[in-house]
């Protein structure tokens, strides 16, 4: 069917499911509910109440308008917990008994008559198969009384009553009834995820998708890996609960930056600008560079590695995913070769190796020295005691292995260059004499000669030169504990402190001198390196 869904100009042709992400508070829930009514759809609402102490006995009739009731009650009290389960499975039961009197009757008028499929695959039958398949061990038996028997390791079978079951076991319980109750066009499932193992979520939700083909899915989630899990989905980003934004379709782009992009997507609600940057969310990357662009038109997103970076930039700034929205990037040095790290003008190379390089950069140490209590001339020997000590770290075979990762990694760059200008060729021995053809201008030999003493005179170099290029070139994890030490911080206080400093308003800066002196120095110092701190 064609989904109408508010702020999207045309309606989404197709029966594939529908995605839509978001933050929370920016009124996904409200967005779910207007789609629902506008394509006379179900909801299944997030607050969804599964507890089954006990399944009343009602006639079909009336347990049928107690479940439509309460769904109608639902959509206008959404905030409100749904509370149908038990109305429903009544009516299942109800249903499941007429139907088999009528089976009986059949049965006994025309023994050798076919029985219509209706009275046979009944929606009780469906919802105890489903059940049963994704909880190995378990068998449910629903009736007014209902129970699980699970067969334990050694063989035996315990009992218990449904009331007892877990969460995720209730849960799947409730959303396999109303998927099979169902009888509009479309089922809105907010957080369809909750309760579940990620693997439980998406095979479950494999599953009820295909008993119910002619049910075209919406579902609101969080959890980006089901997003992507749902196949030939159309994306949406939720921007307030009048509206969403179409995203295009992801198929050209790899499969772990749509994830990273997704999830980056309802970031960009509110800012203008988003920033990518490498690490994980618990990595110090995202807080640092967060405290630096500590501005509301600037979202961080930390995706990994730096080649999802570099995708991500790209990406957002192709207008791929969202509009009104330009993309920036930082990625560590780790060793790769300056022509590679400066390829791409909307990502910044740090100056040091990587983040935690920052702290040692000569003028940040110096000013986190002098916040923390030295004099100029104390700051300056603690960090000429703290450079000669993270200098000792990088002798014999920690400069040889550093040696080695850096002409790794520049033959990975420049082999990529050196055979990428060999194309497809209808001839097949053409194609193979020049790829077997292709070396650099000398030879083999000479050239991983050459990179091997080039990168050996720059390590040298850098060990026993300038500060800043030994923080540029040696990986800061190996020292960022030293400086620390050398600054007289337990790590983690120095990383807090430097947030906070960047992190400190003009408006009540003057009561914060102390601060205020380190926030200034350590913006002097990180500005040429560093994108713009606003938008």
């Amino acid at each position: 069917m064609d989904v109408t869904i508010p702020g999207v100009p045309d309606a989404v042709s197709g029966t594939s499911s529908i995605v839509i992400i978001g933050p929370n508070g920016v009124g996904k829930t409200r967005l779910g509910v207007a789609i629902t009514s506008r394509n006379g759809g179900e909801r299944v609402s997030a607050l969804r109440n599964v507890e089954i102490p006990e399944i009343p006995a009602l006639r079909f009739d009336q347990a049928a308008q107690q479940v439509k009731n309460a769904l109608n009650e639902l959509m206008h009290a959404h905030w409100r917990q749904s509370f149908e389960l038990q109305n429903l499975m009544s009516e299942i039961l109800a249903e499941d008994r007429e139907l088999a009197v009528e089976y009986r009757r059949q049965r006994e008028k025309s023994p050798t008559q076919e029985i219509p499929e209706h009275l046979t695959d009944t929606r009780l039958g469906k919802i105890v198969r489903i059940w049963n398949r994704h909880f190995p061990g378990r068998i449910i038996n629903i009736d007014y009384a209902p129970k699980v028997e699970r067969t334990k390791s050694d063989g035996s079978v315990v009992s218990y009553p449904i009331s007892q079951m877990s969460e995720g076991e209730r849960t799947a319980l409730y959303l396999a009834a109303r998927i099979v109750s169902c009888d509009k066009p479309l089922m809105l499932v907010d957080e369809p995820e909750t309760f579940f193992h990620p693997l439980l979520a998406r095979n479950l939700w494999n599953d009820l998708e295909e008993i119910a083909p002619k049910i075209r899915f919406v579902y609101i989630t969080h959890d980006i890996p089901f997003a992507l899990s749902r196949r030939g989905a159309v994306f949406a980003v939720a921007r307030s609960e009048d509206g969403a934004e179409l995203l295009p379709q992801t198929s050209k782009i790899p499969s772990d930056v749509i994830a990273e992009v997704l999830g980056a997507a309802s970031f960009s609600i509110s800012a203008s600008r988003l920033i990518f940057c490498e690490g994980e969310p618990s990595s110090l990357d995202a807080p640092i560079l967060s405290a630096w662009h500590d501005c509301k038109e600037t979202a961080v997103v930390a995706v990994g590695s730096c080649n999802s970076v570099r995708e991500c930039v790209a990406v957002f700034n192709a207008k791929q995913v969202t509009s009104g929205v330009t993309a920036f990037g930082y990625v560590d040095r780790d060793g790769w070769p300056d022509a590679h790290l400066n390829s791409d003008p909307n990502v910044k190379p740090h100056p040091v190796s990587e983040v935690e390089g920052l702290f040692c950069l000569e003028a940040v140490f110096k000013a986190l020295a002098v916040y923390n209590g030295s004099n100029d001339a104390e700051a300056d020997a603690r960090f000429s005691d703290f450079l000669a000590d993270s200098r000792r770290i990088f002798n014999g075979v920690n400069f040889n292995k550093e040696l080695l990762n850096r002409g790794k990694a520049r033959i990975e760059i420049e082999q990529k260059s050196l055979f990428n200008p060999i194309k497809p060729n209808p001839d097949l021995q053409t194609m193979e004499a020049a790829f077997v053809g292709a070396q650099p201008a000398g030879g083999w030999p000479i050239y991983l000669a050459t990179v091997f003493t080039q990168e050996q005179t720059r390590l040298t170099n850098s060990l026993h030169g300038g500060a800043a290029h030994f923080v540029r070139d040696y990986p800061a994890k190996s020292y960022f504990s030293i400086a620390a030490k050398h600054l007289q911080f337990v790590p983690e206080k120095m990383v807090e402190t430097l947030c906070k400093a960047l992190k400190l308003k003009d408006d009540i800066a003057e009561s914060e001198k102390k601060l205020k002196a380190l926030r200034d120095s350590i913006v002097l110092a990180l500005t040429p390196h560093l994108w713009p701190r606003t938008v």
